[in-house]
Protein backbone atom coordinates (compact mmCIF):
# COMPACT_ATOMS: atom_id res chain seq x y z
CA UNK A 1 0.00 0.00 0.00
CA UNK A 2 1.15 3.64 -0.52
CA UNK A 3 2.65 4.91 2.48
CA UNK A 4 1.75 8.52 4.11
CA UNK A 5 5.32 9.98 5.63
CA UNK A 6 5.52 13.06 7.47
CA UNK A 7 8.44 15.25 6.00
CA UNK A 8 9.80 17.23 9.23
CA UNK A 9 11.01 20.64 8.83
CA UNK A 10 14.44 21.14 7.64
CA UNK A 11 16.42 24.58 6.73
CA UNK A 12 17.52 25.14 2.77
CA UNK A 13 19.62 28.40 2.62
CA UNK A 14 17.81 29.95 5.61
CA UNK A 15 14.69 29.09 4.28
CA UNK A 16 12.68 26.64 6.83
CA UNK A 17 10.14 24.18 4.77
CA UNK A 18 6.91 23.53 6.72
CA UNK A 19 5.96 20.14 7.90
CA UNK A 20 4.22 18.09 5.42
CA UNK A 21 2.96 14.86 4.53
CA UNK A 22 4.57 12.77 1.56
CA UNK A 23 2.66 10.06 -0.61
CA UNK A 24 5.05 7.37 -1.36
CA UNK A 25 4.09 5.68 -4.83
CA UNK A 26 3.86 1.84 -4.73
CA UNK A 27 5.67 -0.10 -7.58
CA UNK A 28 3.68 -2.56 -9.14
CA UNK A 29 5.83 -3.57 -11.76
CA UNK A 30 9.18 -3.42 -13.80
CA UNK A 31 9.85 -4.22 -17.27
CA UNK A 32 12.77 -3.71 -19.78
CA UNK A 33 12.09 -2.10 -22.76
CA UNK A 34 14.51 -3.09 -25.95
CA UNK A 35 14.44 -1.63 -28.89
CA UNK A 36 12.02 -3.09 -31.68
CA UNK A 37 15.14 -4.26 -34.06
CA UNK A 38 18.72 -4.82 -33.99
CA UNK A 39 20.53 -2.13 -33.52
CA UNK A 40 23.41 -2.91 -36.24
CA UNK A 41 26.16 -1.03 -36.36
CA UNK A 42 26.64 -0.24 -32.78
CA UNK A 43 26.82 3.08 -32.10
CA UNK A 44 28.86 4.50 -29.53
CA UNK A 45 29.71 7.80 -27.84
CA UNK A 46 32.86 8.32 -25.79
CA UNK A 47 32.78 10.18 -22.24
CA UNK A 48 35.57 11.92 -21.13
CA UNK A 49 35.81 13.19 -17.49
CA UNK A 50 37.64 15.09 -15.20
CA UNK A 51 35.80 13.80 -12.42
CA UNK A 52 36.08 10.73 -10.20
CA UNK A 53 33.88 8.50 -10.76
CA UNK A 54 31.43 7.91 -13.53
CA UNK A 55 29.00 10.51 -14.11
CA UNK A 56 25.61 10.49 -12.50
CA UNK A 57 22.87 12.96 -12.52
CA UNK A 58 19.73 12.57 -14.89
CA UNK A 59 17.31 15.02 -15.85
CA UNK A 60 13.70 14.10 -14.62
CA UNK A 61 10.65 14.94 -16.84
CA UNK A 62 6.93 14.54 -15.50
CA UNK A 63 4.09 14.91 -17.48
CA UNK A 64 0.11 14.94 -15.22
CA UNK A 65 -2.56 14.02 -17.52
CA UNK A 66 -6.43 14.02 -16.62
CA UNK A 67 -8.00 10.64 -18.31
CA UNK A 68 -8.92 11.26 -21.51
CA UNK A 69 -12.25 9.42 -21.49
CA UNK A 70 -14.00 6.29 -19.59
CA UNK A 71 -11.41 3.86 -20.51
CA UNK A 72 -8.66 6.12 -20.04
CA UNK A 73 -6.33 4.92 -17.45
CA UNK A 74 -2.44 4.61 -16.43
CA UNK A 75 -2.64 0.98 -16.30
CA UNK A 76 -3.44 1.25 -20.76
CA UNK A 77 -0.73 3.50 -21.33
CA UNK A 78 1.88 1.77 -19.36
CA UNK A 79 0.89 -1.19 -21.09
CA UNK A 80 0.89 0.37 -25.02
CA UNK A 81 4.55 2.02 -23.69
CA UNK A 82 6.03 -1.34 -24.10
CA UNK A 83 5.77 -1.28 -28.02
CA UNK A 84 5.68 2.25 -28.58
CA UNK A 85 8.88 3.05 -26.61
CA UNK A 86 10.23 -0.33 -28.48
CA UNK A 87 9.46 1.89 -31.84
CA UNK A 88 11.36 5.05 -30.13
CA UNK A 89 14.22 3.47 -28.99
CA UNK A 90 15.25 1.80 -32.67
CA UNK A 91 15.52 5.30 -33.28
CA UNK A 92 17.88 6.42 -30.77
CA UNK A 93 19.24 3.55 -29.79
CA UNK A 94 21.97 4.91 -27.42
CA UNK A 95 19.58 5.73 -25.30
CA UNK A 96 18.63 1.96 -24.76
CA UNK A 97 22.38 1.01 -24.45
CA UNK A 98 25.16 0.82 -21.27
CA UNK A 99 28.43 2.43 -20.07
CA UNK A 100 31.00 0.06 -21.12
CA UNK A 101 34.98 0.71 -19.87
CA UNK A 102 38.51 0.00 -20.66
CA UNK A 103 38.39 1.30 -24.11
CA UNK A 104 41.19 3.58 -25.69
CA UNK A 105 39.99 6.89 -26.77
CA UNK A 106 43.52 8.17 -29.40
CA UNK A 107 46.54 8.25 -28.10
CA UNK A 108 45.89 8.46 -24.57
CA UNK A 109 45.30 5.27 -22.26
CA UNK A 110 41.49 5.75 -20.83
CA UNK A 111 41.72 5.74 -17.00
CA UNK A 112 38.56 7.57 -16.63
CA UNK A 113 37.04 7.41 -19.83
CA UNK A 114 34.12 5.12 -20.71
CA UNK A 115 31.42 4.78 -24.06
CA UNK A 116 27.91 4.86 -24.27
CA UNK A 117 27.21 1.90 -26.28
CA UNK A 118 23.86 0.98 -28.18
CA UNK A 119 23.81 -2.70 -26.95
CA UNK A 120 20.05 -2.85 -26.90
CA UNK A 121 20.54 -3.49 -23.46
CA UNK A 122 16.87 -1.72 -23.05
CA UNK A 123 15.35 0.69 -20.96
CA UNK A 124 13.25 0.04 -17.57
CA UNK A 125 9.75 0.95 -18.01
CA UNK A 126 7.67 0.64 -14.17
CA UNK A 127 4.22 1.01 -12.90
CA UNK A 128 3.32 2.64 -9.85
CA UNK A 129 0.15 3.93 -8.12
CA UNK A 130 -0.16 6.83 -5.78
CA UNK A 131 -3.05 6.87 -3.29
CA UNK A 132 -4.22 10.06 -3.67
CA UNK A 133 -6.22 11.93 -6.56
CA UNK A 134 -3.74 14.11 -8.89
CA UNK A 135 -6.34 17.04 -8.16
CA UNK A 136 -4.94 16.56 -4.51
CA UNK A 137 -1.46 16.11 -5.20
CA UNK A 138 -0.76 18.27 -7.26
CA UNK A 139 -1.84 21.19 -4.21
CA UNK A 140 0.75 19.47 -2.13
CA UNK A 141 3.33 19.53 -4.81
CA UNK A 142 6.62 20.22 -3.83
CA UNK A 143 10.22 18.38 -4.95
CA UNK A 144 10.17 15.86 -2.63
CA UNK A 145 6.70 14.70 -3.37
CA UNK A 146 7.39 14.89 -7.33
CA UNK A 147 10.15 12.62 -6.81
CA UNK A 148 7.67 10.09 -6.40
CA UNK A 149 6.34 10.17 -9.55
CA UNK A 150 10.08 9.02 -11.58
CA UNK A 151 12.37 6.41 -10.82
CA UNK A 152 15.88 6.30 -11.50
CA UNK A 153 19.24 4.49 -10.22
CA UNK A 154 22.42 5.77 -9.61
CA UNK A 155 25.49 4.54 -12.30
CA UNK A 156 27.00 1.97 -10.69
CA UNK A 157 30.76 3.36 -10.17
CA UNK A 158 32.25 -0.27 -10.53
CA UNK A 159 29.87 -2.08 -13.07
CA UNK A 160 28.56 0.86 -14.57
CA UNK A 161 27.90 -1.83 -17.79
CA UNK A 162 24.82 -2.88 -15.63
CA UNK A 163 22.75 0.25 -14.99
CA UNK A 164 20.04 1.48 -17.53
CA UNK A 165 20.83 5.43 -18.89
CA UNK A 166 16.54 5.73 -19.18
CA UNK A 167 13.44 5.43 -16.40
CA UNK A 168 10.23 5.44 -17.51
CA UNK A 169 7.28 5.64 -14.84
CA UNK A 170 3.96 5.37 -15.21
CA UNK A 171 1.93 6.76 -12.11
CA UNK A 172 -1.78 6.24 -11.64
CA UNK A 173 -3.40 8.63 -9.05
CA UNK A 174 -6.88 7.91 -7.57
CA UNK A 175 -9.82 8.13 -9.65
CA UNK A 176 -8.93 11.41 -11.52
CA UNK A 177 -5.49 10.58 -13.51
CA UNK A 178 -2.16 9.55 -14.37
CA UNK A 179 1.76 10.56 -14.74
CA UNK A 180 4.38 9.88 -16.66
CA UNK A 181 8.07 10.19 -14.71
CA UNK A 182 11.01 10.20 -17.47
CA UNK A 183 14.63 9.93 -16.56
CA UNK A 184 17.27 10.22 -18.74
CA UNK A 185 21.10 10.00 -17.63
CA UNK A 186 22.77 13.50 -18.40
CA UNK A 187 25.28 12.07 -21.00
CA UNK A 188 22.49 11.41 -23.30
CA UNK A 189 20.91 14.35 -21.95
CA UNK A 190 21.47 16.55 -25.74
CA UNK A 191 19.90 13.22 -27.78
CA UNK A 192 16.95 13.20 -25.16
CA UNK A 193 16.41 16.50 -25.54
CA UNK A 194 17.52 17.89 -28.49
CA UNK A 195 16.53 15.07 -31.05
CA UNK A 196 13.06 15.45 -28.93
CA UNK A 197 12.52 11.90 -28.15
CA UNK A 198 9.75 12.46 -25.94
CA UNK A 199 7.42 13.69 -29.33
CA UNK A 200 8.84 10.95 -31.42
CA UNK A 201 8.03 8.43 -28.31
CA UNK A 202 4.31 10.53 -27.83
CA UNK A 203 3.69 9.98 -31.41
CA UNK A 204 4.09 6.69 -32.02
CA UNK A 205 2.30 6.03 -28.91
CA UNK A 206 -0.97 8.35 -29.86
CA UNK A 207 -1.04 6.46 -33.78
CA UNK A 208 -1.07 3.24 -31.78
CA UNK A 209 -4.25 4.14 -30.00
CA UNK A 210 -5.41 6.17 -33.16
CA UNK A 211 -5.32 2.94 -35.07
CA UNK A 212 -8.09 1.15 -32.66
CA UNK A 213 -10.33 3.34 -34.26
CA UNK A 214 -10.52 5.47 -31.33
CA UNK A 215 -11.48 2.36 -28.69
CA UNK A 216 -8.50 1.84 -26.40
CA UNK A 217 -8.06 -2.20 -27.06
CA UNK A 218 -5.92 -3.80 -24.12
CA UNK A 219 -2.55 -4.45 -24.39
CA UNK A 220 -0.90 -7.56 -23.99
CA UNK A 221 0.65 -6.48 -21.05
CA UNK A 222 -2.11 -5.10 -18.93
CA UNK A 223 -1.41 -5.21 -15.12
CA UNK A 224 -4.87 -5.60 -13.90
CA UNK A 225 -5.73 -8.78 -15.61
CA UNK A 226 -2.08 -10.13 -14.05
CA UNK A 227 -1.92 -11.63 -11.13
CA UNK A 228 -0.51 -8.83 -8.64
CA UNK A 229 0.65 -10.83 -5.39
CA UNK A 230 4.59 -10.03 -5.76
CA UNK A 231 6.66 -10.94 -2.33
CA UNK A 232 7.19 -8.55 -0.32
CA UNK A 233 11.40 -9.18 -0.22
CA UNK A 234 11.53 -8.86 -4.00
CA UNK A 235 8.85 -5.93 -4.38
CA UNK A 236 11.66 -4.17 -2.36
CA UNK A 237 14.75 -4.94 -4.29
CA UNK A 238 12.78 -3.98 -7.25
CA UNK A 239 11.70 -1.17 -6.11
CA UNK A 240 14.77 0.29 -4.54
CA UNK A 241 14.66 3.50 -6.56
CA UNK A 242 18.18 5.84 -5.82
CA UNK A 243 17.09 8.48 -2.86
CA UNK A 244 16.90 11.93 -4.51
CA UNK A 245 19.78 14.15 -3.51
CA UNK A 246 18.18 17.63 -4.92
CA UNK A 247 15.90 18.27 -2.46
CA UNK A 248 17.34 21.95 -1.78
CA UNK A 249 18.55 22.46 -5.68
CA UNK A 250 17.60 24.76 -8.17
CA UNK A 251 17.88 24.23 -11.54
CA UNK A 252 17.75 27.63 -13.93
CA UNK A 253 18.14 27.03 -17.78
CA UNK A 254 19.77 30.22 -20.28
CA UNK A 255 19.78 30.10 -24.10
CA UNK A 256 22.84 31.07 -25.76
CA UNK A 257 21.78 32.46 -29.32
CA UNK A 258 24.01 31.96 -32.18
CA UNK A 259 24.02 34.55 -35.17
CA UNK A 260 24.17 31.96 -37.60
CA UNK A 261 22.33 27.83 -37.38
CA UNK A 262 25.48 26.51 -37.31
CA UNK A 263 28.34 27.20 -35.32
CA UNK A 264 31.60 25.53 -33.89
CA UNK A 265 31.98 25.60 -30.02
CA UNK A 266 35.57 25.02 -29.18
CA UNK A 267 36.50 23.37 -25.53
CA UNK A 268 37.00 27.29 -24.38
CA UNK A 269 33.64 29.01 -25.80
CA UNK A 270 32.29 26.28 -23.61
CA UNK A 271 34.46 27.35 -20.84
CA UNK A 272 33.60 30.93 -21.62
CA UNK A 273 29.91 30.56 -21.97
CA UNK A 274 29.43 28.37 -18.58
CA UNK A 275 31.48 31.24 -17.20
CA UNK A 276 28.74 33.97 -18.03
CA UNK A 277 26.02 31.67 -17.47
CA UNK A 278 27.13 31.12 -13.71
CA UNK A 279 27.37 35.12 -13.96
CA UNK A 280 23.53 35.08 -14.70
CA UNK A 281 22.39 32.65 -12.37
CA UNK A 282 24.13 34.48 -9.64
CA UNK A 283 22.64 38.17 -10.21
CA UNK A 284 19.13 36.82 -10.45
CA UNK A 285 19.70 34.74 -7.73
CA UNK A 286 21.09 37.76 -5.65
CA UNK A 287 24.29 35.44 -4.05
CA UNK A 288 27.57 34.05 -5.19
CA UNK A 289 27.84 30.19 -6.28
CA UNK A 290 30.70 28.43 -4.86
CA UNK A 291 34.48 28.58 -6.55
CA UNK A 292 33.71 25.08 -8.48
CA UNK A 293 31.15 23.85 -10.77
CA UNK A 294 31.63 21.08 -13.02
CA UNK A 295 30.96 21.36 -17.24
CA UNK A 296 29.46 18.68 -19.19
CA UNK A 297 29.26 19.62 -22.99
CA UNK A 298 29.37 16.88 -26.51
CA UNK A 299 32.08 17.85 -28.94
CA UNK A 300 31.86 18.65 -32.38
CA UNK A 301 33.17 17.36 -34.42
CA UNK A 302 33.89 13.56 -32.62
CA UNK A 303 30.63 13.19 -30.33
CA UNK A 304 32.33 12.92 -27.21
CA UNK A 305 30.39 13.87 -23.71
CA UNK A 306 32.99 15.85 -22.01
CA UNK A 307 33.21 16.64 -18.10
CA UNK A 308 35.46 18.95 -16.73
CA UNK A 309 35.94 20.47 -13.33
CA UNK A 310 35.49 24.48 -13.52
CA UNK A 311 37.01 26.98 -11.19
CA UNK A 312 35.41 30.84 -11.65
CA UNK A 313 38.63 32.24 -10.37
CA UNK A 314 40.80 30.03 -13.53
CA UNK A 315 37.77 31.13 -16.51
CA UNK A 316 38.26 34.36 -18.05
CA UNK A 317 34.75 34.53 -20.34
CA UNK A 318 36.26 35.10 -23.86
CA UNK A 319 34.50 38.94 -25.74
CA UNK A 320 34.96 37.43 -28.82
CA UNK A 321 32.37 35.11 -28.44
CA UNK A 322 29.52 36.01 -30.53
CA UNK A 323 26.74 35.13 -28.60
CA UNK A 324 24.02 36.46 -26.09
CA UNK A 325 23.04 34.50 -23.32
CA UNK A 326 18.85 35.06 -22.32
CA UNK A 327 16.82 33.61 -19.72
CA UNK A 328 14.90 30.55 -21.11
CA UNK A 329 12.65 27.82 -19.75
CA UNK A 330 11.82 24.18 -19.94
CA UNK A 331 9.10 24.97 -21.85
CA UNK A 332 10.63 26.03 -24.58
CA UNK A 333 11.18 21.77 -25.61
CA UNK A 334 7.90 21.69 -26.48
CA UNK A 335 6.71 19.03 -23.55
CA UNK A 336 3.68 21.05 -22.75
CA UNK A 337 2.45 20.27 -26.48
CA UNK A 338 3.06 16.21 -25.44
CA UNK A 339 -0.65 14.14 -26.23
CA UNK A 340 -0.28 10.40 -25.68
CA UNK A 341 -4.34 10.18 -26.42
CA UNK A 342 -5.23 12.94 -29.57
CA UNK A 343 -6.53 16.32 -27.51
CA UNK A 344 -5.59 15.63 -24.56
CA UNK A 345 -3.27 17.78 -23.45
CA UNK A 346 -0.71 17.75 -20.31
CA UNK A 347 -2.02 19.49 -16.80
CA UNK A 348 1.01 20.41 -15.65
CA UNK A 349 4.63 19.87 -16.81
CA UNK A 350 7.78 19.53 -14.35
CA UNK A 351 11.71 19.37 -15.14
CA UNK A 352 14.73 19.72 -13.11
CA UNK A 353 18.17 18.23 -12.67
CA UNK A 354 18.27 15.23 -10.18
CA UNK A 355 21.43 13.30 -8.33
CA UNK A 356 23.99 15.02 -9.02
CA UNK A 357 26.35 17.36 -6.12
CA UNK A 358 27.78 20.65 -5.86
CA UNK A 359 27.13 23.08 -8.95
CA UNK A 360 26.79 21.63 -12.59
CA UNK A 361 26.71 23.43 -15.75
CA UNK A 362 25.20 20.86 -18.80
CA UNK A 363 25.40 22.39 -22.21
CA UNK A 364 22.81 21.31 -24.65
CA UNK A 365 22.02 22.47 -28.41
CA UNK A 366 19.08 24.30 -29.68
CA UNK A 367 17.25 25.08 -32.16
CA UNK A 368 14.05 26.24 -33.43
CA UNK A 369 13.02 26.55 -36.53
CA UNK A 370 10.12 28.42 -35.61
CA UNK A 371 11.87 31.42 -34.27
CA UNK A 372 14.68 31.10 -36.32
CA UNK A 373 16.99 30.30 -32.34
CA UNK A 374 20.33 28.24 -33.03
CA UNK A 375 22.55 28.29 -30.15
CA UNK A 376 23.00 26.10 -26.67
CA UNK A 377 20.91 25.50 -23.96
CA UNK A 378 22.80 26.26 -20.35
CA UNK A 379 21.41 24.31 -17.87
CA UNK A 380 22.53 24.84 -14.39
CA UNK A 381 22.17 22.95 -11.20
CA UNK A 382 23.15 25.07 -8.20
CA UNK A 383 22.93 23.95 -4.58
Amino acid sequence: MTKLTPKMASSVKGHTTTTATVHRAEIEAIQTVPPSKITAPRKVRQVSSDVSGVAGGCVHVVLYYNKASQGDSGSLHAGWSKESLAGALSEQPLLAGRLQKGKRVGDHEEAKNINVVSNDAGVRLVEARIGVTMAEFLLECNKEAEAELVFWKDIDQLDPQFSPLLYIQVTKFECDGYSFGISCSLLLADIFLKENFLKRWVDIHRKLLLAKDGIPEMPLFYLPNLKKDIPSSLSADISSSSPTKNSGQITMIFTVVSPEQYVYYSEEDFNSLAMLSVAEAESKLGSKLGPDFSLMFVTEPGNVVKIEKCSKYEIKPEQSVPNRIDSASWDDFGANELEFCEGNRTVRVSHWIGSVSGELVVAIPYCSTNDGVFGLKMVLGVV
